[in-house]
């Protein structure tokens, strides 16, 4: 064999080689299942994680930042297989179920707090609901939202918490809670069947899951399972085993020929932020069959469901579905498969209340459809609402609500009185139309999480409501000369709506105070947040900053300890005197005085910190013949920013990939000097001979 043969069998080895290197890369990939204890769980304040024992563990201090936070989607409520997966298998709900166990009881009381978005609307935003152990002995009593004598556990066991809803409640966003299998209290005004993650700078930030503590010591506890997924450590890591899970918000009740197929899905995994979704369907009194054409009994097989066909993202069923016929029923699946190859399948037909007798979706042409949504009470039904309508025009101290530019009135569920039926009440939305005494009739609408009405006046409101179904079809007003579809022109006139009142009261001037801001930094500028102010008319409104000189020895080490501290009067504090900086004076130059702040509220609420320590801004608001509200916002100023490198995992993360590439890159140079060695050609070698 000569030495260009020789060349070009190198060649492919190194080629072979190099391919083979690159698929056994991805193949590693593929297969990995474990995931950092980081990725699931964070920490703030003096929380901190542990992942060297059995299941993985946090420690925390009693300060008001230390928290441990799952910070992703979370599934509530959803649907799954009993037993292994089988076509027309037997399936159940499955909910929330959280267990963990505390490694000490060194504290006053711990807290798992659940945010989720509501079934009611209110100004919060969002629901948070919690339930609180406090030691005692050995054991720790739970205790949901405040309410009831809770539950008695031992301290020294894992506990389960579980959420469960009550026969024929399905759907009213209120959840039993249960402690090791005992009813401990109720979740309320839960909006969807899962807790929708949002991060901190989202209008509304919702932290699903969070674990909190008041201590005066170190409590350290373990989180051993989150919706059947485990915490059990290898090597400080936490295998993913755990399929993703599918949960529908929609009440699906039917499906419109001609119409795309589109439901409210969320796909949630516990340890995997990449979920992938396929999606398959079978119209009844359709043959099943298989890729080839032949005949097949729908079934599982390996990563595919047999018998089933592939559902389009943009698909719309037709009388060629179903055989030229006029609708019919379907079967639809969805499978998930999450970045570790966990992969499960789930039927909508089981979230679907299914009217076929093979508990399969109606698939129903759209000129069928005439049923129009209906907004009901009786007497007792009335009266119950009323009261609650009542009750929602009172504040927590029992006076009225605020009344004022960006004031709302927020309504009741009315989730026990809409029905349709072609679809379900998070589905539908709603036609509030409303006056004053001597107001016209104004509106607003909105879904079932939006009912609110603007408070602009004071004194007495009425108000009646119209649904509309997903179809757009609106309510049918019943009046004296028949039936008509109802609208703002006469609304007032429809002998089926009944007519809710509440009256509230101007009370003068309230400020919403904005969460704790940032820490500020001496010579750079620090901007305060803005003040959420709701007044009636004209306001005046007057601010003014203000420095803590601190008393000899005060030492507060956070801004709650100054928030804490405050006396009396707005100067008064028990670490120190807060003492007024003055407004720019544009008769002194820039470095005289106070103007090294730059303070000049007229302009703007930023100022620039001379020396570090705590500053106080604080409003004045005055509205009328009404008390002055004030309110207040407290920052801590540092020297100078700290700029804290942080740990870099890549090297570690991504070590498979690098050994590869270097391997690759070796390969690369080796096949460069094959091709650069010239072979030396026959004539050359006869002459030397």
């Amino acid at each position: 064999m000569n030495k260009q043969k020789v060349s070009i069998l190198t060649l492919l080895v190194a080629f072979v080689f190099c391919m083979a290197a690159m698929c056994i890369s991805f193949g590693l990939t593929h297969a990995e299942d474990t995931v950092g204890a980081s990725e699931i769980f964070s920490t703030s304040g003096s929380a901190s994680m542990d992942s060297d024992g059995e299941y993985l563990s946090f420690s925390m201090g009693g300060d008001d930042n230390a928290a441990v936070s799952f910070r992703r989607n979370l599934a509530l409520k959803w649907y799954a297989f009993d037993g292994e997966p089988a076509v027309g298998g037997d399936f159940s709900a499955h909910y929330l179920e959280l267990t963990f166990a505390f490694e000490n009881t060194d504290f006053e009381s711990f807290t798992v707090t659940l945010e989720t978005t509501q079934m009611t609307m209110s100004k919060a935003g969002k629901t948070t609901n919690e339930i609180v152990f406090t030691p005692n002995g050995g054991s720790v009593t739970a205790v949901v939202n405040g309410e009831g004598a809770g539950v008695s556990v031992s301290a020294s066991e894992p506990i389960t918490l579980a959420l469960s809803e009550r026969d024929g409640e399905a759907g009213y966003g209120n959840f039993v809670v249960s402690v090791n299998g005992s009813e401990a209290g109720t979740f309320t005004n839960i909006g969807r069947y899962y807790a929708k993650y949002a991060s901190a700078s989202a209008d509304t930030p919702i932290d699903p899951l969070t674990f909190s503590a008041e201590t005066d010591g170190t409590v350290s506890f373990a989180v051993h399972s989150l919706n059947d997924q485990s915490f059990a450590l290898t090597d400080g890591e936490v295998t993913d085993d755990t399929a993703p899970v599918l949960v529908i918000d929609s009440e699906i009740k039917q499906i419109l020929l001609g119409t795309e197929v589109d439901f409210d899905t969320v796909a949630i995994d516990v340890c995997s932020s990449s979920v992938s979704t396929t999606r398959y369907y079978l119209a009844d009194g359709v043959p099943a069959t298989d890729e080839d054409g032949e005949p097949v009994d729908p079934a599982f097989e390996d990563d595919d469901l047999v018998g089933y066909n592939d559902l389009d993202s943009d698909k719309r069923f037709f009388e060629t579905d179903f055989n030229g016929s006029n609708g019919g029923t379907v079967s639809i699946a969805f499978r998930l498969r999450d970045g570790n190859s966990n992969a499960a399948c789930y039927f909508i037909e089981w979230y679907a209340a299914a009217t076929a007798d093979n508990g399969h979706i109606a698939v129903v042409h759209p000129e069928s459809v005439s049923d129009t949504p209906t907004l009901t009470f009786d007497e007792a039904q009335a009266e119950a609402y009323q009261a609650e309508v009542t009750a929602a025009a009172l504040d927590e101290d029992g006076k009225s609500v605020q009344v004022g530019d960006g004031a709302y009135y927020y309504l009741p569920s009315l989730r026990a009185y809409a029905s349709d039926a072609t679809c379900g009440y998070t589905d539908m939305t709603f036609q509030i139309y409303y006056r004053t005494y001597n107001g016209d009739t104004d509106s607003a609408s909105g879904a079932y999480d939006e009912l609110r009405i603007e408070l602009e006046e004071e004194g007495l409101y009425e108000f009646r409501v119209v649904p509309v179904n997903s179809a757009g079809k609106v309510m049918i007003g019943e009046f004296e000369d028949g039936q008509a579809t109802i609208t703002g022109n006469n609304v007032w006139d429809a002998e089926n709506l009944t007519t809710f009142r509440f009256r509230v009261a101007y009370n003068g001037p309230s400020i919403e105070e904005p969460e704790e801001g940032e820490v500020g930094y001496v010579d750079v500028t620090y901007e305060f947040e803005d003040f959420d102010i709701v007044a009636l008319g004209d306001y005046q409104t007057r601010y003014k900053l203000y420095r803590l000189d601190l008393n000899e020895g005060a030492e507060p080490s956070s801004v709650s300890d100054v928030r804490g501290g405050e006396g009396a009067s707005v100067t008064e504090n028990a670490y120190g005197t807060w003492t007024e900086i003055a407004v720019y004076d544009k008769d002194l130059e820039s470095d005289e005085g106070d103007n090294v702040y730059d303070w000049d509220p007229d302009s703007s609420r930023s100022f620039i910190p001379q020396e570090k320590g705590y500053y106080k801004l604080v409003v004045e608001v005055a509205s009328a013949n009404m008390p002055i509200a004030t309110a207040s916002q407290v920052v801590e100023v540092t020297s100078e920013a700290d700029v804290i490198p942080g740990t870099s995992y890549w090297l570690q993360e991504n070590l498979t990939a690098v050994i590869f590439l270097g391997i690759g890159i070796l390969c690369l140079i080796g096949i460069v000097i094959v091709l650069l060695i010239k072979p030396k050609d026959k004539d050359e070698k006869k002459d030397r001979a």
